[in-house]
């Protein structure tokens, strides 16, 4: 692996022991145009600041640009009522968005494993995801964020905490410890501390590779439906962005029809916040005796009405 091209890659490192890892072995993969990213989020006083004066000299130690930035989750949380984790994944993707475009690239190295991905998997569970989430996280992702399509890679999605643990080891690397990371406030550490090691004890044995064949397995499946999902949007969509109703379209099998609809409604028309609900809800309106109209998020209304849906303005009536 390596980046030739005249564009950089940025990598987020927060300087502790997973993106430490992925900087040394980017670096021994020939990787040498990169852009280090720090966001230093504030909540730890001192603490958060020596991250990132390590991050800061970690760079400069291999000649490589270093963008740092400081922002207070705490205040932005409170202000736009929103969970940290919330908080800090907007905040991290304000950043990373903006040295995108500051730097010319699109691609972004991050540090998820495979510890990461059983917990992603768990916690998508719990709030009751769909085939899609059962997927996790790939090698190779998409952030859409303020206009832009970052590219999001994963190079150490199959390693295990002991696989990093090894390499530190075997490199004498040295890295930061997050102390909240052992605080179990956050909802994903709690996963990490108390769930898994209690899932771990009940089936005595390790469940978080169990659980990332899992995501593998879903991956498959996924995209599986996702091709046909997308044959048949080509196949019945209108020039004017309608959905043309069929006998033969509504004899498709219903997994493929709900994936057509959100796929129609989040792509094509670009409409935000749509969940499961408002797609069963135009799934109904496929079949006999069901609604001819329903309001969508954003002053919205999909409408069905001579062998078509399509969507309009509920002001307009």
């Amino acid at each position: 692996m390596s980046n030739s091209s005249s564009a950089p890659a940025l990598v987020a490192v927060s300087g502790g022991r997973d993106s430490v890892v992925l900087l040394h072995w980017l670096l021994g993969q020939g990787m040498k145009n990169l852009v280090v990213c720090h966001l230093n989020h504030g909540l730890r006083g001192g603490e958060s600041g020596q991250d990132a004066a390590f991050v800061r000299r970690l760079a400069k130690r291999h000649g490589l640009l270093c963008e740092v930035r400081k922002v207070d989750v705490a205040a932005y949380g409170k202000a736009h009522r929103l969970s940290m984790e919330t908080t800090g994944r907007l905040l991290r993707h304000d950043f990373l968005s903006e040295m995108a475009v500051k730097h010319g690239t699109q691609t972004v190295f991050v540090a998820h494993h495979a510890d990461d991905q059983a917990e992603t998997i768990l916690a998508n569970i719990c709030r009751g995801t769909s085939i899609s989430g059962l997927s996790g996280m790939q090698y190779e992702g998409f952030l859409f964020h303020q206009g832009q399509r970052l590219q999001l890679l994963r190079p150490l999605i199959d390693w295990r905490r002991s696989d990093i643990d090894a390499y530190i080891q075997e490199h004498g690397l040295s890295f930061r410890e997050d102390s909240s990371n052992k605080t179990r406030g956050p909802r994903r550490n709690r996963l990490r501390l108390d769930v898994l090691p209690l899932l771990n004890q009940i089936f005595e044995r390790d469940v978080s590779p169990i659980i990332a064949r899992l995501g593998s397995l879903a991956t498959l499946d996924d995209d599986a439906l996702q091709s046909q999902a997308d044959r048949l949007l080509e196949t019945f969509l209108n020039t004017d962005r309608s959905l043309r109703i069929t006998p033969e379209l509504k004899q498709e099998h219903p997994a493929l029809l709900l994936r057509l609809l959100r796929q129609w409604l989040v792509s094509v028309h670009h409409l935000k916040n749509i969940g499961f609900a408002e797609v069963e809800l135009a799934f109904d309106m496929l079949q006999p005796g069901g609604p001819a109209k329903i309001n969508l998020p954003g002053n919205r209304h999909l409408r069905r009405k001579a062998g078509r849906l399509w969507i309009g303005d509920v002001r307009a009536g």
